[in-house]
């Protein structure tokens, strides 16, 4: 049995890929001799033959329904161009027919089921370049190269979300300025500003993104010296040391003593980071003297190296604050949350993240209403200008009547 139409409109056809398969190819793409992409459908199967749904795509467009960006019925329903009905009979000889459907047209039970997603891994990015490509250019540019993988469980595009990426890049530089001050002053200064001549030489530039998951490509902002060596150099063979995860408990803890208190909380916070992700990481460093080296990251792996990391690295003060409070914003989706406490004069605001104990009833609970909560404040240190500054989070809330909301 044939899969495509033969001698019709559409030309001579080839599958590309199938997406669906219950008997054979239900939903899959195709190619023409002209390279136009069409998206079939198996519509229905009748006595005398079958019904497809053949759609005109575009590759861009392709790509987001493989992925799941658009669903496929929302694909049927608002397609870019026409929409060909194409009927393949069963009895040899009889010939393929193609005609022009408008989406108003279909009938309901050709339709995919509402909400019915794809979900394949799809490169949107151009292909990351290979190892021994970072390596050349690292020694062709005299600088020393960083990469960044971020294997994101709920995106099967080569996208991520742009906070989140923001966070994880802020706080790859906060590092690589924390590790750099470390490693040039014998006893670095635990708060302030670091100094320019220091930022300076570990700044980081984005030189491109890249698909293999989610890819970050950056680049020292200054080359390496004749010999191959900078505080870059440094600062890059000290965090490609840190990450790994075979070091003994001791030996973490020595090499953490000796970056100091500011480096290493910096160290811990990227860490953290890494976890927020919910995939797993990558971090990849090549330079004119240094073969390209990595160090791969699974998501299991660092929520223990960052148990590990809260051991040795605790934050600085932390204090439990008991109140009758009124909530005046929560954000479900980012779990953060406002608490107002009107019995002091002025009322004094507290904003932070709500803890996971506390979500089940902090999901429920409503704005302007008051309640009994618990909230810790964790005193750290703001590492980009080092000054001390409190985190609070949420542990428990319940509403003022005695019911757990």
């Amino acid at each position: 049995m044939n899969w495509v139409p033969e001698k019709t409109i559409l030309g001579d056809l080839k599958i590309l890929e199938t997406y669906v398969f219950y008997d054979g190819p239900r939903v899959f793409s195709c190619i023409s001799l002209t390279d136009q992409i069409y998206l079939a459908l198996w519509a229905a199967e009748g006595a005398d033959g079958d019904d497809w749904l053949y759609l005109p795509i575009s590759k861009s467009r392709l790509e987001m329904v493989r992925s799941g960006g658009i669903a496929l019925r929302a694909a049927v329903e608002w397609p870019e161009g026409f929409t060909f009905r194409v009927f393949l009979p069963h009895r040899p000889g009889s010939l393929d027919s193609v005609e022009p459907i408008s989406s108003s047209e279909i009938p309901e039970e050709w339709l995919p089921e509402e909400g019915y997603c794809l979900d394949l891994a799809t490169h949107t990015l151009p292909l990351a370049d290979p190892e021994s490509v970072i390596e050349t250019k690292a020694r062709q540019e005299s600088r020393t190269r960083l990469r960044l993988r971020v294997k994101l469980p709920k995106f099967s595009r080569s996208e991520a979300p742009a906070r989140a990426i923001g966070a994880l890049l802020l706080q790859t530089q906060a590092v690589y300025d924390n590790l750099g001050y470390a490693l040039r002053e014998i006893t670095p200064s635990q708060r302030g500003k670091i100094p320019a001549d220091v930022t300076g030489q570990t700044a980081i530039s984005m030189v491109g993104a890249s698909a293999a998951s989610f890819m970050l490509e950056m680049a020292s902002n200054e080359l390496d010296d004749l010999l191959g060596e900078s505080l870059f150099v440094q600062v890059t063979e000290k965090l490609i040391e840190l990450l790994d995860m075979n070091l003994e408990y001791s030996e973490l803890a020595s090499k953490l003593a000796e970056i100091k208190p500011r480096a290493a909380k910096s160290f811990r916070l990227l860490v953290e980071k890494f976890v927020e992700t919910g995939g797993d990481v990558t971090v990849a460093a090549a330079g004119a003297h240094i073969p390209y080296s990595k160090r791969e990251l699974t998501s299991e792996k660092l929520h223990e190296f960052a148990k590990t990391l809260n051991r040795l690295v605790p934050e600085d003060q932390s204090i439990e604050i008991r109140r009758r409070m009124v909530l005046y914003k929560i954000d479900t989706e980012r779990r953060t949350f406002g608490f107002r406490d009107e019995s002091s004069n002025p009322a004094d605001d507290y904003e932070g993240k709500i803890d996971d104990l506390a979500w089940p009833q902090a999901s429920h609970a409503t704005v302007q209403e008051h309640y009994d909560v618990l909230i810790v404040g964790t005193t750290v240190i703001d590492e980009t200008v080092g000054e001390r500054r409190t985190k609070y989070r949420l542990m428990q809330i319940s509403h003022i009547s005695g019911e757990v909301r």
